[in-house]
């Protein structure tokens, strides 16, 4: 749990996202919450132990189960965008089996409490913005163009801080198994390279924290992707599936043998995200 403003603290240390909060005079809002249950018990004990506060929100950069699994554990209400939302209440139960069965056979420790696991879903939904006032700190939770529907950020600029979410991912693959619109998302991340976020921090929602440079090689991996899933659509018999550039894709990054196995499912899936979005796009372009 480091502080990387006043008032302002993230931890980078849980596993699968990143989770950070910010605390006002009388609360704390926390934003997106650890994926498993010993962590997000953890993360809200860290935080009453240091602020001396209650959470009294919390807000989600999307949807994600990684995010929206434990975000009951934190024990205050949860806020999220109206997209964000629907896309929660469209999991099925068996969506979620799956879910907790993933995480169970990756931490076999928790596993008696993921099976225990019961979803809370948001219950303060905004359209485009909403700023919330409780604790004596306004903190404005905005959507925003990004990885996945109803994708959202929070912008601290007094302190130079963006909570981007999965929008912007470093050092592996993003997530992009619902991303809605990639090109969208370009223009999000150029809008992060402006001027008015030079010197400021941004806390990814997957890797270490980071500056605008950061933006750049995931910019560059959305493009190469849309680069050659384009390729297999203008071929009318393609000899190659979208899995088979999953290899190149990974060599934009220092990964570990390890990692690269972790993350090739990711990848994979990202790729048959775009390629079903660029057919919309190509047959519309004829």
């Amino acid at each position: 749990m480091k502080e990387i403003a006043p008032n302002v603290y993230v931890s980078t240390e849980y596993p699968y996202v990143n989770v950070a909060c910010v605390v006002g005079p009388e609360g704390v809002v926390a934003l997106d919450a650890p994926t498993l249950p010993e962590n997000a018990v953890d993360w809200r004990e860290r935080i009453g132990a240091v602020t001396g506060k209650p959470i009294v929100y919390t807000a989600l950069t999307d949807a994600h189960p990684h995010r929206l699994l434990c975000a009951g554990l934190l024990e205050a209400p949860i806020v999220a965008s109206r997209a964000a939302y629907q896309l929660a209440v469209d999991y099925t139960q068996g969506f979620w089996r799956n879910v907790i069965r993933r995480l169970s056979r990756e931490h076999p420790e928790q596993e008696p409490a993921l099976m225990d696991m019961e979803i809370v879903l948001p219950e303060i939904l905004f359209g485009q913005a909403l700023t919330l006032h409780k604790g004596g700190v306004d903190v404005t939770i905005e959507r925003v163009e990004g990885a996945a529907p109803g994708s959202a950020w929070v912008e601290l600029p007094d302190r130079e801080v963006v909570f981007v979410g999965d929008t912007l991912v470093v050092g592996r693959p993003p997530v992009m198994d619902e991303t809605p619109d990639t090109r969208a998302w370009l223009h999000t991340l150029t809008e992060l390279r402006r001027p008015r976020y030079a010197g400021f921090t941004l806390v990814p929602g997957r890797g270490p924290l980071s500056d605008q440079a950061g933006t750049e090689s995931l910019s560059e991996y959305i493009r190469v992707t849309r680069r050659r899933m384009r390729s297999l659509h203008r071929h009318e018999e393609p000899t190659e599936e979208p899995a088979d550039f999953s290899a190149e894709l990974l060599s934009l990054f220092e990964l570990s043998e390890d990692d690269r196995r972790r993350f090739r499912r990711r990848v994979e899936n990202g790729l048959k995200r775009v390629h079903a979005e660029l057919s919309v796009e190509v047959r519309e372009g004829e």
